[in-house]
């Protein structure tokens, strides 16, 4: 054989591999989603459970499943998602002046930054009901670093401590 030829199949088995490795990524990034999913609708509790990348958007949740009377009007970002007063009223969560100081958003950008889940954050948020009516909820959210494939997300969990 030439070399011409060896370098022909050589390249071909180059390009073989890369298409199966490419594939084996999407593969176990799709298992990783489907796992999950799973998980967090699985948690139809006293708590809402968010599955949420670096830019705070929804990719999974149960929260429409657990408030079936509220409208899914808002854009798939957690605090609209969660119909606060400051992300829906500023048309995105994170662009409010309230948000800035935001301590969940605080804590959430921190896990993110550090690579790994909190607990046990207790806030008080300012949310709107099923009839468009503010509520002074207190909330206790935990946060579990998770990765689908190699990019990092959240399983953000919001339990209602007390409503007013």
């Amino acid at each position: 054989m030439k070399t011409i030829d060896w370098i022909y199949i050589l390249l071909f088995v180059a390009v073989v591999i890369a298409i199966v490795q490419a594939v084996r990524q999407w593969l176990k990034r799709k298992n990783d989603y489907a796992l999950i999913s799973e998980r967090v609708h699985e948690l139809q509790t006293d708590r809402y459970a968010f599955l949420i990348d670096r830019k705070f958007r929804v990719k999974e949740t149960n929260f429409y499943e657990l408030n079936e009377n509220i409208q899914d009007d808002q854009p798939y970002v957690l605090g609209n998602v969660l119909h606060c007063q400051d992300g829906c009223d500023s048309g995105l969560c994170g662009t409010g002046i309230s948000c800035k100081t935001c301590p969940i958003r605080l804590v959430i950008t921190n896990a993110f930054k550090r690579k790994r889940g909190f607990e046990h954050v207790e806030a008080t948020m300012h949310l709107y009901d099923e009839n468009h009516e503010v509520k002074q909820v207190d909330v206790n959210v935990d946060g579990e670093l998770v990765r689908i494939g190699n990019e990092p997300h959240l399983v953000v969990k919001v339990k209602k401590l007390r409503s007013e």
